[in-house]
């Protein structure tokens, strides 16, 4: 078990929703140099994010150039940075009163000083409907004298990161940990052997922030294809199935055990990730999958 456990709980789960939404939109930062300057990569893993437990702030795809760079965000001050290849922030923009539009003119002209066409970073675009809306996208800056809801933000990125760590160094075929920018989930993805209707065996593990179906952070286990869901069965941690639209099981932050203590939440987590992850392989062996 790792030792490293934040305690969370300080600000109430569902009082996160607002600087979540800020912290997601600064990530688009990473995820739009990714996009334009990295190699690309097949499963678009090169537009994603890492954590880096070491500096403890998000760190995009690393990228080639006469002065070969990351860029990263530190998600407690939401301050911009450019990373030598020593980890060393060689530039840095603070976001706090910043526009989107204003923060992408100056990443524009930082990594032009690096020796890269800047001009070629866009942000992404996503489904419609699929990304969250805020008076961000409309011109609004982003807030300030959020440090403290950021900080409880990031310690469930930096408490989960060791914890998916520990997944992969004992699980075949999982992938690297990656925070996706269009979600803003940390996720890893086991590949299992066998397919169903042509459908390859995989269990996603990640955690989500917050979104549309819990507005909390939770963590999630998700076989696919997914399996039937008349007679899931129970799940350690306080879990449960969620079921509309897509089968998984859900830990969200508001049914950590109280009262809490660093030790009381950590084996929580850790018992509920295992154990589902242990029925999620079994009802993939097992079950058949349905539409949902």
């Amino acid at each position: 078990m790792t030792t490293t456990w934040h305690l969370i709980g300080k600000i109430k789960p569902h009082a996160l929703s607002e600087s979540r939404l800020q912290l997601h939109y600064a990530i688009q930062f990473i995820a739009a140099t990714g996009a334009a300057l990295a190699e690309p990569l097949p499963d678009y893993s090169h537009t994603s994010l890492a954590w880096h437990p070491g500096l403890e702030v998000f760190v995009g795809s690393a990228i080639q150039a006469p002065q070969p760079f990351q860029v990263a965000l530190d998600p407690v001050s939401l301050k911009l940075m450019l990373l030598n290849e020593q980890s060393e922030a060689i530039a840095t923009l603070p976001l706090p009163g910043k526009t989107m539009a204003a923060g992408l003119d100056w990443l524009q002209q930082a990594v032009a000083q690096l020796g890269v066409d800047g001009s070629k970073i866009a942000f992404l675009t996503y489904p419609p409907d699929d990304f969250p809306d805020h008076p961000l996208a409309h011109g609004a800056a982003f807030a300030t004298h959020q440090a403290l809801a950021l900080s409880e933000l990031t310690d469930y990125y930096a408490n989960t990161h060791p914890l998916f760590q520990a997944i992969m160094a004992t699980t075949e075929d999982a992938t690297a940990t990656r925070i996706w920018p269009h979600h803003f989930d940390m996720a890893t993805l086991i590949m299992l052997p066998g397919t169903k209707n042509g459908s390859p065996f995989t269990v996603g593990v990640g955690l989500s922030p917050g979104d549309a179906n819990y507005n909390e952070p939770y963590w999630y286990v998700s076989p696919y294809p997914y399996p039937e869901t008349a007679s899931l069965p129970a799940l350690n941690g306080d879990g449960f199935w969620h079921t509309q639209h897509w089968v998984g099981a859900v830990l969200p932050a508001s049914r950590l055990t109280a009262p809490v203590s660093v030790e009381t939440q950590q084996q929580q987590v850790e018992s509920f990730l295992q154990a589902a992850l242990e029925t999620s392989i079994t009802l993939l062996q097992s079950a058949s999958p349905v539409k949902v």
